[in-house]
């Protein structure tokens, strides 16, 4: 894991090198449904007034294409629609780092409609300011290529977000598809890795065909270390649930919104597949508590924040149990964090006894009666505390990189059982919160973070080295129906967005000064 520090540019290309190409992969398409579409306009009631009340999409810019899926499209001939189990990740020489962008709001998301591998919809007004935002946010980062799926709404944004650099369900209205298609449209809601239509598992073939994307991005061997790759939602979730070993059951667990970046990281091993980190997972545009386009809400939400930085973790000394309080920039992305969470009423603020993490707890309650709420109670959980890491405490995070910690150091087997214990807590203190909207904050480390999303997920211990949590960055676990241990859907992972100046930059980190072992800050 990274300093949750400033950490230093690295991955920067040099002015020498050339200038970064574009591609065209049809395989980052998305998944096609095989449906018979809507019939005329004039036949159907309007859409959904609650998505498209969300929208600034003018009445030109959405509009009707009759459509009769005809049992293949002009992707069928590339013969990579293919049920079978994912490949694994090829091996890389040497640091790479993907970036992920969701294309911005299309004329079918303003309607509501499932778009598929169609390539009738185009960006919305919206979607061009969300594609716009996406561009400012990366206005600084260097990128090697770009990718893009050949789709238009998808080219649309990659042109946007590049700036100067040198009958099928595709187009079905969601809530007509459960009018007209009953138990097969439910199936594909609550089931989709198991919906096959005309004999056909769409979701499982994106799966295989995200593995098929993977080979390329990066099998390339031309020094490309940074990557911009436009595409659609569930392609997205294809590609990153494929690149950390997650199966299509997990479809719709890690979220991808409009124009969101989603950053993966890479790093070389021995003989076998890279080790992967999922540095940030949907930075959208705006904050993260929004209602997706469906204007569906949330029965309740746990937000992750990351404590302040110390005067340790800006020097990258490995921290552990180490008892600091914050920086001055700690106080700073303390503050960011606060006013971040400030508009969501919050129950509850669950925090390591760590004095770094109980200033960041005690603010974030404060804050919360400057819109009007009252301050919620601060509750110490003493098992949130960081991992130990015994005699390495102090020491720069490069001298531990490749070493044992030792028997001084907290085993991992105890940090993922502690973990576990703490979310349960967690879930439960938001069930005891009664009915209606629920917002509960914890408040601690790195590692501990991540543990506990391997637990949402219902992962093994090996996933704590997956997941990222930069000093000030906000993880957000929401649950949309009910309360349960297993029922949480991940909305952001690291988010960064809010810490404006202090963030930090998508491409300038220094992946090789990573000290790999979970849990250094």
């Amino acid at each position: 894991m990274l300093s949750c520090s400033q950490r230093s540019v690295a991955l920067c290309r040099s002015k020498d090198r050339p200038v970064p190409r574009a591609a065209q992969f049809p395989s980052l398409r998305p998944q096609s449904m095989g449906l018979e579409r809507l019939p005329p306009a004039k036949s159907r009631s309007p859409a959904s007034p609650t998505a498209m009340a969300s929208s600034t999409a003018t009445a030109e810019e959405v509009t009707e294409q009759n459509f009769t899926w005809k049992g293949s499209d002009s992707f069928s001939e590339l013969g990579d629609r293919k049920d079978q189990t994912p490949l694994p990740l090829p091996h890389v020489s040497e640091s790479k780092r993907v970036v992920l962008v969701r294309h911005g709001q299309s004329t079918w998301n303003a309607e509501g409609r499932i778009q598929g591998s169609t390539d009738f919809a185009e960006l919305t007004q919206k979607g061009r300011a969300q594609a716009d935002t996406t561009r400012i946010t990366l206005v600084d980062d260097k990128f090697d290529m770009l990718i893009h799926s050949p789709l238009a709404r998808a080219a649309q944004t990659a042109e946007i977000v590049w700036g100067d650099r040198s009958g099928p369900i595709h187009g079905l209205l969601k809530h007509h598809g459960k009018e007209q298609y009953g138990e097969q449209f439910r199936m594909w809601q609550k089931q989709a890795a198991e919906f096959e239509i005309d004999g056909r598992p769409p979701v499982r073939e994106l799966w295989f065909r995200a593995s098929l994307a993977w080979q390329q991005i990066l099998g390339d061997q031309s020094g490309n270390r940074n990557t911009l790759l436009v595409a659609h939602n569930a392609v997205n979730q294809a590609l990153v649930a494929t690149a950390i070993g997650l199966p299509p059951t997990y479809f719709r667990r890690l979220l991808q919104n409009n124009a969101a970046t989603t950053v993966l990281d890479f790093q070389p091993t021995k003989d076998g597949p890279p080790r992967v980190n999922l540095d940030r997972l949907n930075q959208t545009p705006g904050p993260p508590f929004i209602p997706d386009e469906a204007g569906k809400g949330v029965n309740a939400r746990i937000i992750f924040v990351q404590h302040g930085a110390t005067l340790s973790s800006e020097d990258n000394l490995l921290m552990g149990t180490r008892d600091e309080a914050p920086s001055t920039l700690g106080d700073l992305q303390i503050n960011k964090a606060a006013e971040l969470i400030m508009d969501l009423q919050v129950q509850t603020v669950l925090t390591s006894p760590l004095k770094r993490a109980q200033a960041t707890a005690q603010v974030i309650s404060r804050v919360q009666s400057l819109a009007g709420f009252t301050e919620p109670k601060v509750v110490t959980l003493d098992e949130l505390t960081n991992r130990g890491m015994g005699e390495w405490e102090g020491r720069h995070a490069l001298e531990a990189r490749g070493q044992d910690l030792g028997e001084g150091a907290e085993p991992l087997s105890q940090v993922w059982q502690r973990a576990q214990n703490c979310w349960q807590h967690v879930v439960q203190a938001i069930q005891e919160e009664g009915k209606g909207p629920r917002n509960v904050v914890v408040v601690g480390h790195s590692i501990m973070t991540a543990a506990m999303l391997g637990h949402c997920l219902g992962l093994g211990q090996e996933s704590m080295s997956l997941f990222k949590a930069d000093c000030g960055g906000v993880t957000v676990v929401e649950f949309p129906r009910e309360v349960t241990p297993e029922a949480g859907v991940v909305q952001c992972i690291n988010y960064t967005a809010h810490l404006g100046r202090w963030s930090v930059p998508i491409t300038n980190d220094d992946m090789d000064s990573v000290c790999g072992i979970e849990g250094c800050f």
